[in-house]
C-alpha cells in the first residue's frame, strides 16, 4: 500500500487524499472479492450455496419486493440491494448469513467473498468512511505526570470521534481494522494528533503519539506524511514520543527494531506501551530498548499485592539502571499512587489525574488543582468515580 504523502500530492485537497487512499485500501481489503472492482456498482450478487439455501433467499427476497433475477445459484439484485442486503440479514439465521456469498462478479472468484455477515457489519460502520471523508475525527488529550514534582510531563493522544454519540479509540480501531484501513487510518490519525497537538502545544513537554507497527512497511516513505505535518506546527522531533500500541501482538520484532532505529535516527523518543501484558513484552523491552515503557494496566491495578509490587519495583530498578523511563498506566487511586511512589515510579498516567480531553492540561492548572485537592480530596473524588468509568475514557 502507498500511503499519501507530499510527494505528488500537495496540490490535491484532503479529501481527495483520503478518497483515493480509501480506493486503495479497498483495492487490497475487499471483503466482496479477492481482486479490486468497482465497489460503487448499482447492482450486486448473492451466491447461495445451498438448494435450500436458494429457496429461503427467493422466498425473503419476494417477500420484501425486491427486484431481483434468479440465475442458477446466484441472485443478481440491480436495485436497492443495501435495504435487501438489511433485510436478509434479519431474516436469515447466522448459519445461513454465513454460507450466503455477496459479491459483483460471476466467476470462481465468487467463491472467495465475503459473506452477508461480513457485509452487514460493513454497512453497520459506514460512519468509519463517512467520518473519515469529512475529517471529523478528534483527538483528546490525557497528561502523564511527574508524581514527585506534581507537573505535567507529556500528553497522549487518543483519538475520538463524536457523532450520534462518543466513539472510544479502541471502537474506532477495531473498525479501521474490520474494514480493512488499518494503514490508511494509522497515517491518518498520525497527522491528525501532530495538527492538533501543534495547536495546543506547552513547550517543555512531550506529545505521545500511537502507532501500529503493521502500517509502516518502510518507515522512510510510510512517516513522509507525519513529518510534512509536523513541519507546520511547533513541534521538534524532541518534543515527540512514538508509541507502539497492542506490542504484544507484534510478532515480526526486526521490523519494529527498523521503525524504532528510524524514530530515533529523527530524532523521536520511542515508547513501548502494556509491557507486562504478553508473553514477550519483557524480551521485546530488552531487544528494542525503548526510551519509555509504559507498565500495563493489569499490573497497576494490582500493584497493592506483594508479588505485583515487587514486579513493578524490579522493572523500575532494572529501567533506571539502562536509562530507562517507566511510566505507569490506569493508575486510578489514591494508594495505589502511594505504591507506585515508594516503589520507585515518577511518572504515571491515569483517571486519578485527569480524564482524556480536548484541551491539554497546562502545568500550571495541574498545580493548582493538586494543591486545592490534595491527596485526600483525590482519594475521595476517585473512589466515587469508580473503576469501570476510569477503563472507559483511558481507552
Amino acid at each position: 500500500m502507498i500511503p499519501y504523502g507530499p510527494a505528488g500530492n500537495k496540490a490535491k485537497s484532503f479529501e481527495q487524499r483520503i478518497d483515493t487512499q480509501r480506493k486503495m485500501d479497498d483495492k487490497q481489503n475487499c471483503l466482496l472479492c479477492s481482486r479490486y472492482q468497482d465497489c460503487h456498482d448499482d447492482s450486486i450478487l448473492l451466491f447461495a450455496q445451498t438448494p435450500i439455501l436458494r429457496r429461503i433467499v427467493k422466498s425473503h427476497l419476494a417477500e420484501m419486493q425486491v427486484s431481483f433475477q434468479a440465475e442458477g445459484d446466484l441472485f443478481r439484485v440491480e436495485s436497492g440491494y443495501v435495504q435487501a442486503l438489511k433485510g436478509l440479514r434479519q431474516r436469515l439465521s447466522e448459519p445461513e448469513r454465513q454460507d450466503l456469498r455477496v459479491s459483483r462478479e460471476r466467476g470462481p472468484r465468487i467463491m472467495g467473498a465475503g459473506s452477508l455477515e461480513e457485509y452487514a457489519r460493513r454497512l453497520d460502520t459506514e460512519w468509519f468512511d463517512t467520518s473519515l471523508q469529512n475529517d471529523a475525527f478528534t483527538i483528546y488529550f490525557q497528561p502523564i505526570v511527574d508524581a514527585a514534582a506534581q507537573s505535567v510531563f507529556a500528553h497522549e493522544c487518543l483519538i475520538r470521534l463524536i457523532a450520534d454519540r462518543m466513539y472510544s479509540g479502541g471502537e474506532i480501531l477495531d473498525t479501521a481494522m474490520s474494514r480493512g484501513s488499518v494503514h490508511l487510518f494509522d497515517s491518518y490519525a498520525r497527522q491528525l494528533s501532530v495538527r492538533k497537538s501543534g495547536q495546543q502545544f506547552i513547550p517543555g513537554t512531550k506529545v505521545f503519539i500511537n502507532f501500529m507497527p503493521s502500517s509502516i512497511y518502510d518507515p522512510v516513505f510510510c512517516m513522509a506524511s507525519t513529518l510534512q505535518a509536523m513541519a507546520e506546527t511547533p513541534l521538534k522531533p524532541s518534543d515527540v514520543v512514538f508509541e507502539v500500541v497492542e506490542s504484544e501482538k507484534t510478532h515480526d520484532v526486526r521490523h519494529l527494531r527498523r521503525i524504532c532505529e528510524y524514530y530515533r535516527n529523527e530524532g523521536f523518543g520511542f515508547a513501548l506501551d502494556d509491557v507486562g501484558s504478553g508473553s514477550n513484552s519483557l524480551q521485546m523491552v530488552c531487544d528494542l530498548k525503548p526510551d519509555y515503557v509504559k507498565l500495563d494496566k493489569s499490573i497497576i491495578s494490582r500493584v497493592s499485592e506483594p508479588m505485583y509490587r515487587t514486579v513493578v519495583e524490579k522493572l523500575a530498578e532494572f529501567a533506571g539502571e539502562y536509562g530507562l523511563h517507566v511510566i505507569a498506566e490506569g493508575v486510578e487511586t489514591a494508594a495505589t499512587l502511594e505504591v507506585l511512589q515508594s516503589s520507585g515510579i515518577r511518572l504515571m498516567q491515569g483517571y486519578y489525574f485527569a480524564k482524556p480531553a480536548p484541551e491539554m492540561t497546562s502545568p500550571d492548572t495541574f498545580r493548582a488543582a493538586s494543591a486545592e485537592t490534595g491527596p485526600g480530596k483525590r482519594r475521595e473524588n476517585s473512589e466515587s468515580r469508580g473503576t469501570s468509568d476510569a477503563r472507559a475514557v483511558s481507552a
